[in-house]
């Protein structure tokens, strides 16, 4: 990002240990004993109709790309995580510059737990997996992991903008773990029971409560632990 927008579509860069990762709202993210971390770097020619969208089919692909790999339970969770039985697997973080001749400069940051240890349990405030946790004899190496992701966050980047957002986001709610699931979210500092129903074809977070369903920006909510 600070070197003004200048590496070419698909120019990556990979960490072999990632020691300030950073999540959503600048969260930090704790790489785990044995973990894949990769930055894309892309640029959009003009300027894209629903960018926020992104993020969803990036998750949607890198998800349907490990079932075809055999770890099938692999979920999406809003707004930027990939789970295993609620456990957070991997996660996306995308940084966007616009710029003055209407193209927009990209950089997509994706990071995956491979194996998890008891130190990476207790120094991550959140349960986590990693993909030894879903097949024990992995016959992937770590290199064949990082290609498969890279490969489906490059294809995501170049058919974004033909995307069909209707079955993006029926796509999603297909995979979403906590799609129809009673959780507390937080709206302005207010706790609410609601019943989690993915996301609309504009990439809105869809609550049922008070008899309705209520739609929120991925900024206005979060989904909290009580």
């Amino acid at each position: 990002m600070e070197k003004n927008c200048v590496y070419p579509n698909g120019h990556t860069c990979f960490a072999e240990n990632q020691t300030c990762g950073r999540g959503l709202s600048n969260k930090s993210w704790v790489s785990t004993e044995k973990n894949v971390c990769f930055s894309v770097a892309w640029n959009f020619e003009k300027t894209l109709k629903m960018p926020h969208m992104l993020n969803y089919f990036i998750a949607i692909k890198l998800a349907k790309e490990l079932h075809k790999k055999g770890f099938k339970k692999i979920s999406t969770k809003w707004p930027n995580d990939l789970v295993f039985e609620g456990a957070k697997i991997g996660g996306i973080l995308i940084d966007s510059v616009h710029r003055k001749d209407s193209k927009i400069y990209l950089v997509v940051g994706v990071g995956l737990n491979i194996k998890v240890s008891n130190d990476d349990k207790k120094n991550i405030d959140q349960d986590v997996a990693g993909l030894s946790s879903i097949k024990k004899n992995l016959s992937l190496s770590r290199s064949e992991i990082a290609a498969i992701l890279l490969n489906a966050v490059l294809e995501s980047l170049s058919e974004f903008e033909l995307c069909d957002f209707k079955n993006l986001s029926e796509d999603w709610n297909n995979i979403d773990y906590n799609y129809n699931k009673l959780k507390t979210i937080m709206i302005d500092n207010e706790k609410i029971k609601t019943t989690l129903m993915g996301i609309n074809e504009f990439g809105q977070f869809c609550c049922f409560h008070d008899n309705k369903i209520n739609l929120y920006e991925y900024n206005e909510v979060k989904i909290t632990k009580i």
